[in-house]
């Protein structure tokens, strides 16, 4: 049975308030959110993607974008490489699209490191890395952090200079002691063998040092083995 004219009307006006009520109501709450959040400051701007900023304002039409370490060609598009585009191709449909373990893709983990730190070094023979998948660099060093300050409570990290700003800002969030140390010498623009075995030595027993895996390696010379 449709429903008689003035039932129809009376829906309308309850539907009508309805609406008003949930337009209110959104407003009201977005006000709300507005003051709830009206004390947090703007996070000082990261310096390195500072560049690319200025990069996209400068109208230069011979610009080059040097602050991002991504592949372009002459024109500034991407480019990948043909060895990741066959990797990808391999990998592909291999898998099934389930939850991972906690600790990540075994196998990944275990080439991952055997990459990293050659199949034959002796802490990889000996079983003496531990090691899980992560999300991005930033998701590793906050996923430590918390490891660090849980797990190893009153010890200290130490932070090569230069870093990316936002590494400071990770340990100190999760309450972990910080210092820096030494290892790139703008003098010879390498590494500072002398000032990062000085640092390293003076540092307590059971500290931790953030090394970068793809910048520091550009600086290991026959020193470091």
């Amino acid at each position: 049975m449709m429903p008689t004219l003035p039932v129809m009307q009376h829906l309308s006006r309850k539907m009508g308030a309805l609406l008003l009520a949930q337009r209110t109501f959104t407003t009201s709450g977005a006000a709300a959110s507005t003051k709830w959040f009206a004390h947090v400051q703007m996070a000082p701007r990261d310096p390195i993607l500072g560049v690319t900023e200025n990069f996209l304002a400068d109208k230069n039409p011979d610009k080059m974008n040097l602050g991002v370490g991504a592949y372009r060609d002459d024109s500034g598009k991407p480019i990948v490489l043909e060895s990741v585009r066959k990797a990808e191709s391999r990998v592909a449909g291999s898998q099934f699209m389930e939850y991972l373990p906690i600790g990540g893709n075994k196998e990944f983990v275990i080439q991952s490191v055997k990459l990293a730190y050659g199949a034959d070094s002796p802490v990889v023979k000996n079983d003496q890395i531990a090691a899980v998948q992560s999300l991005s660099g930033t998701g590793s060093c906050r996923l430590f952090a918390e490891f660090q300050r849980r797990f190893l409570p009153h010890t200290t990290v130490y932070i090569p200079v230069p870093t990316w700003s936002n590494h400071h800002n990770i340990w100190r969030d999760a309450g972990v002691a910080q210092k820096t140390y030494r290892y790139y010498k703008p003098e010879t623009r390498g590494l500072d063998f002398e000032g990062l075995m000085e640092d390293i030595q003076a540092a307590p027993n059971g500290s931790v040092f953030l090394l970068h895996g793809d910048y520091h390696a550009s600086a290991v010379t026959a020193q470091w083995w």
